[in-house]
């Protein structure tokens, strides 16, 4: 296996061993999509490559904390690339008009992804 893969696994291993999760090695091999639901995570992931460089894209939801967007790359950097904003200023219509505006553009992101 590249060391590139082995570097997308180790950096997303890290981050949801607490959980006892693990990218599925079969996934990783053949670069394949897939979801991953445990301890109350569901983490729908997919591969691609941008300038050549191999990366893991990933929609992480969990009950306890905000949906995210993330990515990690070859070379080991891992990016938030959005967020399901949680709340807003309760009595304040353009701040539920913004919040509606920006959880609608991002699971309309995650969709397009096929992610969600």
């Amino acid at each position: 296996m590249p060391t590139s893969l082995k570097t997308i696994k180790r950096v997303f291993d890290q981050k949801y061993a607490a959980w006892g999760i693990t990218l599925p090695i079969e996934s990783l091999k053949a670069q394949s999509r897939g979801s991953i639901a445990h301890n109350g995570w569901t983490i729908n992931y997919q591969f691609g490559t941008e300038q050549g460089a191999s990366y893991l894209e990933y929609f992480a939801s969990h009950r306890m904390t905000n949906d995210t967007l993330n990515r990690i790359y070859a070379d080991g950097r891992a990016e938030v690339l959005g967020y399901c904003q949680e709340f807003y200023l309760a009595g304040n219509p353009k701040a539920e008009q913004d919040y509606t505006a920006h959880n609608r553009e991002f699971y309309e992101t995650v969709k397009s992804k096929g992610l969600w």
